[in-house]
């Protein structure tokens, strides 16, 4: 039987809410799978990968089984892409340190100008992981795109960082949704917005 009016509305929220519940576990134990160091971002990457296919209406998905391939699939790749960012990222991190070390105006300067990089860099980095899932690049492809689009389209960067940002300050904010929506409430808005981008950027083209 298809529901519709507020009905159908209910019904598709909380498929939703049982969806994101569900693939929120299999994050977790794919985190937990690779001891952590190693199973962060091929989770994260398979996590993505799920939701992606669900917004683009791929409604047969057997989830599970497509997330454990996908995870087994990027334990090499995506492990790479991931720590490729957390080099950057602890690089500016110390280059930042170094800087704010010294009191004279050019150390100031280098220190504004590595906090505008950082910047750039949190905005990439959230960019990526839908590019990552979206388009088959190789991995400095997905990294030099990402910082183009974060350079070049800085509303898009923002509406990036909003859609991470708002229900990471949710899901934090009531800690009864950590286990269920931890991860999976934020790559859904994250996905949501990207989608619709990044098919609005192709048409463009």
């Amino acid at each position: 039987m298809i529901l519709t009016g507020w009905k159908g509305k209910v019904h598709e929220i909380l498929e939703w809410v049982t969806r994101l519940a569900y693939v929120n576990l299999l994050w977790l134990c794919g985190i937990l799978a690779g001891f952590i160091v190693a199973g962060v971002f091929p989770a994260t990457i398979a996590l993505f990968a799920v939701i992606r296919k669900w917004l683009q209406k791929e409604e047969d998905l057997k989830a599970a089984s497509f997330f454990w391939k996908t995870y087994k699939s990027e334990l090499l790749k995506g492990n790479a892409f991931g720590y490729i960012w957390v080099i950057l990222g602890l690089i500016l991190y110390f280059d930042l340190l170094f800087f704010r070390g010294f009191s004279n105006v050019m150390s100031l300067i280098f220190t504004y100008i590595t906090f505008i990089i950082g910047v750039i860099y949190i905005c990439s980095f959230l960019i990526s992981l839908s590019m990552y899932v979206h388009y088959d690049q190789k991995i400095f492809q997905v990294v030099k795109n990402s910082v183009l689009l974060a350079l070049s389209r800085p509303i898009a960067a923002i509406l990036f960082v909003i859609s991470f940002y708002l229900p990471y300050y949710i899901v934090f904010k009531f800690p009864g949704l950590l286990l269920f929506f931890s991860g999976s409430f934020i790559a859904f808005c994250m996905l949501s917005v990207s989608l619709k981008l990044f098919d609005n950027f192709n048409d463009n083209q």
